[in-house]
């Protein structure tokens, strides 16, 4: 049965970004990890808050497909 709880920036919970960024980390991709800590509240110059939580939402919905 498909997944119909899509996430978003808004839904997205800390909890859930917490565990992509340790995913990620063990996976070795870097970049999510910047994705996540920034998503989390790193500042960055280059992406803001809500847009790392809509990437975070999205690499999340992709997993569960």
């Amino acid at each position: 049965m498909p997944n119909t709880n899509t996430l978003t920036a808004e839904t997205v919970t800390t909890a859930q970004i917490r565990a992509l960024r340790d995913e990620a980390g063990v996976a070795g991709d870097l970049e999510q990890v910047e994705i996540c800590d920034i998503a989390l509240g790193k500042p960055d110059q280059y992406r803001t808050l809500d847009d790392a939580r809509e990437l975070c939402a999205d690499a999340i919905n992709a997993g569960q497909g």
